[in-house]
């Protein structure tokens, strides 16, 4: 059983490495291109490298199992932070404010439409952002989702403001 756990992480370390190799030397450009990378990455790459580690067929399906279940959480939660979010960027655009901005000189061009009392709202209430005097500022919480997620996409080498 030990194995089959360190197996799996060990197979979907190596992907995940791959994938962040591939992506820094090359981003593919649209999602018709970067998706189907990443499950062949993920998918026959991994496949691979699970029978190299696994010694028995059998500890080699519980390695994919773990793989298997991890790379799909990846493949989802990469897709929804590479996608354009209206709320990460408002994130953003208090994070480059430290001092607040007045909720309503709120200006994001690519936001137009998108940003909403209701949004504004669920973001205070989830702690993201919150008010002081008038003016919008960065919560906790926002400061660290915010600094994770930028992070995260400049260690696979995506630029701030676009999707991929």
């Amino acid at each position: 059983m030990c194995a089959a756990l360190v197996g799996g992480l060990t197979t979907f370390c190596v992907s995940l490495a791959a994938h962040v190799i591939v992506w820094r030397v090359r981003r593919p450009e649209s999602y018709r291109l970067w998706l189907p990378i990443l499950g062949v990455v993920f998918g026959p790459v991994a496949l691979a490298v699970a029978w190299l580690v696994a010694p028995t067929p059998m500890h080699a399906t519980a390695v994919l199992l773990l793989h298997g279940t991890l790379a799909a959480v990846y493949i989802i939660g990469y897709t929804l932070v590479s996608a354009f979010s209206p709320s990460v960027e408002l994130l953003k655009l208090l994070d480059r404010n430290p001092a607040g901005i007045p909720a309503s000189a709120l200006h994001v061009p690519s936001l137009a439409g998108a940003l909403t009392v209701d949004r504004i709202d669920n973001l205070k209430a989830a702690g993201l952002v919150c008010e002081d005097a008038g003016r919008l500022k960065l919560g906790h919480r926002g400061t660290l989702m915010t600094n994770m997620v930028l992070l995260y996409r400049h260690a696979i080498g995506l630029r701030d403001g676009g999707g991929g």
